[in-house]
């Protein structure tokens, strides 16, 4: 697959069949920040990776799901792996540099899991003791990303935006399958001049 044809493919997915991913898949995508830039090459990102089902239900209730509209996943569409990232406590970067490390790793990451027939999602983990709490991990780190790993249920539609509205909306097929229609600016929107 073109490299493109990939990055179009690869977008946020909310609702997932309820199986386990395998730690062996894990382990492939997360080669993708393994491998990836880094400001300064410090390489201050650490990562955990859970398939555990009763970690994974409980990292489902510690973050904020599709909060640009009112649907919601149930327990029934948790994804089945997460990779979490984070950093030292305090930074040792300043956090300009730590989220644009984490940007490339959580795009790096989402390529393979896309590659390999996941979807994923980023959220940033707004109960952030939670979820230290939930994985035993000490508060020398600070989660930076949380990030769902699953099979998708839902399809996603690129559209083309209208009258400025952005906003993404969902249709309910059945049996926990959606389409996801999100719109795009026209590369036309985005380029300011060219040169």
């Amino acid at each position: 697959m073109e490299i493109l044809d990939l990055i179009k493919k690869a977008r946020s997915h909310r609702s997932f069949k309820n199986i386990s991913v395998p730690m062996d898949d894990l382990m492939r995508v997360i080669e993708g920040a393994h491998f990836s830039s880094a400001g300064a090459n410090k390489q201050f990102l650490r990562y955990v990776l859970v398939n555990d089902k009763d970690i994974c239900s409980r990292l489902f209730k510690d973050v904020v799901w599709a909060s640009q509209i009112e649907w919601k996943p149930t327990e029934d569409e948790a994804p089945g792996g997460y990779i979490v990232i984070f950093t030292d406590n305090p930074p040792k970067l300043p956090l300009n540099f730590i989220y644009a490390d984490c940007g490339i790793a959580l795009q790096n990451m989402k390529l393979i899991a896309t590659s390999l027939g996941y979807g994923v999602n980023f959220m940033e983990p707004v109960k952030k003791d939670d979820i230290l709490e939930t994985l035993n991990i000490s508060k020398e780190y600070i989660p930076l990303f949380v990030m769902p790993i699953g099979v998708p249920t839902d399809e996603v539609v690129l559209t083309v935006v209208e009258n400025e509205n952005m906003k993404y909306w969902r249709e309910n097929l059945e049996n926990h399958n959606y389409k996801h229609f999100v719109p795009k600016l026209s590369l036309d929107q985005l380029i300011i001049k060219k040169i």
